[in-house]
């Protein structure tokens, strides 16, 4: 009876060893995101970062995986669910990351630059936003139009990404 109640509680013992070691690793990652104003290159402090898990959620008005504001020194510090990677925006105020499909690079701060750059619709004037010519073809219209960019996670990871706001 001694015997087998020291070998059942080997067995149980041994029983949760074993199992432990077959779990999964970490299930969440940790993302350092640094939020700029694209104008200045200063901390966009109270900026909001919205991670998608779909593309698709960006421009459709879907709820986002994770809604998360950066501090006064534009940083946020959160751990997320590993999925791979996650479509990031983010805006502050009227400034945005991402227009609808479109990709902001800067701002039109001469007639020279705008001049000098792929026509836009609607027109470009002096501060306002430049955009990205994804096609290449020396227009800015629906043929830029692209996802947004994706944060790609490692699991159990802490990784640092950085965004600007314009």
């Amino acid at each position: 009876m001694k015997y087998t109640s020291l070998l059942m509680s080997g067995c149980i013992a041994a029983s949760f060893l074993f199992s432990s070691c077959d779990k999964e690793g970490p299930t969440v990652s940790t993302v350092n995101i640094t939020v700029t104003n694209g104008l200045t290159g200063t901390a966009s402090a109270g900026a909001t970062v919205y991670l998608y898990d779909d593309p698709d959620k960006v421009n459709n008005g879907a709820a986002p995986a994770y809604t998360l504001t950066a501090d006064a020194s534009g940083k946020i510090n959160a751990s997320v669910d590993y999925i791979g990677g996650y479509y990031v925006t983010a805006v502050n105020g009227t400034q945005k990351s991402f227009y609808n499909g479109l990709l902001p690079v800067g701002i039109f701060k001469t007639q020279a630059e705008i001049d000098a750059s792929p026509v836009q619709n609607p027109v470009a004037t002096i501060g306002s936003v430049k955009f990205k010519d994804v096609n290449g073809d020396g227009k800015i219209d629906a043929a830029d139009k692209t996802v947004a960019p994706v944060l790609y996670l490692e699991m159990g990871q802490t990784i640092p990404y950085s965004i600007s706001v314009y």
